[in-house]
């Protein structure tokens, strides 16, 4: 999930492009309150039909503030025709039951990306995974949250926050988004985070610049070999009929081989064309 703001359209442009899966615009924190009334003209300008390729997005303000209602008014009258809003600050599950009944039918089929980005929102986070079925994810904002208990934001002090959130989602059935990493000069520190994500259950992580979503997007596709022993895991579980078996010298039984094919549904998800998988 790329982010960019709505003063820049021009990169907004350039972010379809770069094969994120997910592309935000930014009416929030990457726009100056006096230029918003500007940005959404911005957005409608953007948003006027629907999409064909990637995801696209609008990351709406607060629903506890003028701009954020000013926002869903912008929705409602204007051309403004996003796949999925970007919820900022969900306290709680009424807060998405308030927005959905606010959007009416003229916009029933947008979907709702919650971000999780308060104590009370990740106190309320089983609720709101399961809100509605328009909440498609749920997105970890990592630097309100650390700022709203005077934390660091390093992993450590973190990490608790990021497992209620990857649990939650896997509960509801649906997908958590990692917070970006927010320096641009470390590109090591951009993989160990991604790898981070990723083995703590993560679907995806958001990128704050193009150059981020090529090491995002290669961290989150499984690797030749982990799909090759996916498959030889699950081939062996059909040869003995669910039996515990040995594959490499490791046991395998029934949570091994629903692993593998949840890694295997991954790299569909992801089209990896290079590992022979198709659709059907």
């Amino acid at each position: 999930m790329l982010m960019t703001s709505a003063v820049h359209p021009r990169r907004y442009r350039a972010a379809l492009k770069s094969g994120a899966d997910v592309c935000t615009l930014d009416l929030e924190d990457a726009v100056p309150p006096a230029q918003r009334e500007a940005a959404r003209r911005v957005a409608s300008r953007l948003f006027d039909t629907k999409s064909t390729g990637c995801v696209r997005a609008l990351r709406i303000n607060s629903l506890r503030t003028a701009d954020g209602l000013h926002d869903i008014l912008a929705l409602f009258y204007g051309a403004i025709r996003p796949d999925a809003l970007l919820v900022p600050k969900v306290n709680c599950a009424h807060d998405l039951l308030i927005l959905e009944d606010m959007l009416g039918d003229q916009l029933a089929d947008v979907a709702f990306l919650a971000t999780i980005e308060t104590a009370a929102g990740l106190s309320a986070v089983d609720e709101i995974a399961n809100a509605t079925p328009r909440v498609r994810a749920l997105v970890f904002g990592a630097a309100d949250f650390a700022a709203d208990l005077s934390i660091s934001m390093e992993w450590e002090p973190l990490l608790y926050a990021r497992s209620r959130i990857v649990t939650a989602a896997a509960a509801a059935g649906i997908p958590a988004i990692d917070a970006p990493t927010f320096d641009l000069s470390d590109d090591l520190a951009l993989k160990i985070d991604v790898n981070r994500s990723r083995e703590l259950g993560f679907g995806g992580k958001a990128a704050v610049h193009p150059r981020q979503v090529p090491v995002i997007n290669d961290g989150f596709t499984p690797l030749p070999a982990e799909v090759e022993r996916a498959r030889r895991v699950i081939e062996m579980a059909r040869e003995r009929s669910g039996e515990i078996g040995v594959l490499d010298g490791q046991m395998v039984g029934p949570p091994m081989v629903a692993a593998a094919r949840r890694l295997l549904a991954r790299a569909i998800a992801v089209e990896a064309p290079r590992y022979g998988i198709t659709h059907g």
